[in-house]
């Protein structure tokens, strides 16, 4: 390789003495012209170090049928970032090329360059293809971006990924996605990662999850553990937040945990329920706000249905070992249930526990035929909690044990919204039909 790289080089150099003896001093346009296309062409073959995009993935956003955002890093700042992007099947002369937003982000001491453009007035109904990189050189690869809005659709929706070795939450993701490639987009409950500071862990995170999360678009909500440091204190997200700016609606600049965003007739909420992290003298200013926000969302929400999705849940489960814990309702659902209800919420998929727990209707804290349907998510990577919780009275489906991976399928069909939960073989061991 090395040689080979070599040659390249010698062919170039003489390539470059040729032009300059050619031209003599004197170069016009078309000169100029020929130059920038040796140009282009060296560093086709042979790239900047440290210059080949990685990580490349698309955020959802509020209207999912125009705009999109789209984010990739490189280990060495490159000038001049750029998207391609065109409509799928046509020619090159309609190739649109907009510039990125670059950042230098250093946690776990790692450097990261990370580019972000904001793909805005995409035409609906329209399949897009992309390309990332710098001016004069992009990565040959071509991704998909999707704005079509169909009523009929589905999603990918993983539990907890947090490992200790990522190779099974890779695994997960590669069955889950090769028996639905054509998903719209997915999701990631919460607690991403065991540790919010480690770049290792990021790192594996995002290379289970590719080449998925270029083409589909991601839905990311924050979890206690993207609040991790090393020393097993909590810190600001600081991670999550760089790689997952996700917006609010009317919102460009904002980098919010909570947000929401449309696909079809269904109106999608990502809350943030991790108020522990925040200092007891601000939290209830910073549940305030976030529950003005949700009251706000929901009442201007037009979707046919709405649904939540959140990291902890809504009910608190009695600990084996913990003689002193009790089961009944966390303070986060007694914060979120009313609104939930008094909305009309449909659906409301968490995570946090490592367990796949069926809640049903839960309305007024009891049993209910009506009121949101309430879905403990279940466990997407290797740290497994089996037996160390008590069976909570409001549940109405439990597996036999804990101790496997799992993923759910998310659907819009006909009049209906349909949950299925697959193991990580991809064998069916539930599912949840709601009408209206």
């Amino acid at each position: 390789m090395k040689r080979a790289g070599l040659t390249v080089s010698a062919i170039f150099v003489c390539l470059v003495m040729t032009f300059v003896w050619w031209s003599h001093d004197e170069v016009d346009g078309k000169d100029a012209g020929i130059w920038q296309d040796l140009v282009a062409g060296y560093h086709k073959y042979m790239p900047i170090p440290n210059s080949k995009p990685l990580h490349i993935r698309q955020l959802v956003t509020p209207d999912m049928s125009t705009r999109r955002i789209i984010l990739w890093e490189t280990k060495e700042l490159q000038a001049n970032s750029i998207i391609k992007y065109k409509i799928k099947g046509s020619s090159d002369d309609t190739i649109q090329t907009v510039y990125a937003v670059s950042e230098m982000f250093e946690d776990d001491k790692e450097k990261r360059y990370i580019y972000r453009v904001d793909l805005r007035d995409l035409e609906p109904n329209q399949d897009y293809v992309y390309q990332v990189g710098r001016e004069g050189y992009t990565d040959d690869e071509w991704h998909s971006l999707s704005t079509k809005a169909s009523k009929q659709f589905s999603a990918l929706i993983f539990p907890d990924s947090q490992s200790k070795d990522y190779s099974q939450w890779a695994n997960l993701v590669k069955t889950a996605y090769s028996q639905n490639p054509n998903v719209q987009f997915f999701a990631n409950l919460g607690d991403l990662v065991d540790n919010g500071e480690s770049a290792s862990q990021w790192n594996a995170w995002f290379n289970a999850v590719n080449p998925m999360i270029a083409n589909v678009p991601f839905a990311g909500v924050i979890g206690y553990h993207e609040l991790y440091a090393h020393d097993s204190k909590l810190r600001a997200p600081l991670a999550y937040a760089h790689f997952f700016p996700f917006v609010q609606a009317n919102s460009s600049l904002r980098r919010e945990p909570y947000y929401s965003f449309d696909y079809g007739d269904v109106h999608f909420i990502v809350i943030d329920t991790e108020f522990d992290a925040v200092p007891e003298l601000l939290r209830q200013d910073m549940i305030t706000m976030e529950l003005i926000w949700l009251t706000n969302d929901l009442e201007q929400s037009k979707g046919t249905w709405n649904v939540v999705l959140m990291h902890r849940d809504v009910l608190a489960y009695e600990e084996v070992q913990n003689p002193f814990s009790k089961s009944g309702f966390s303070d986060i659902g007694k914060t979120f249930m009313p609104i939930f209800e008094k909305y009309k919420v449909d659906l409301v998929l968490s995570g946090h526990y490592h367990m796949y727990r069926r809640h049903g209707h839960i309305s007024e804290f009891k049993r209910s035929e009506t009121g949101p349907y309430y879905i403990v998510s279940g466990v997407a990577g290797d740290i497994y909690y089996n037996e160390h919780w008590k069976p909570h009275p409001l549940d109405v489906y439990a597996p036999a044990r804990d101790d496997k991976s799992n993923y759910l399928v998310l659907s819009r069909q006909g009049e209906t919204l349909m949950v299925k939960a697959f193991w990580f073989d991809g064998t069916l061991f539930d599912e949840v039909v709601l009408r209206k």
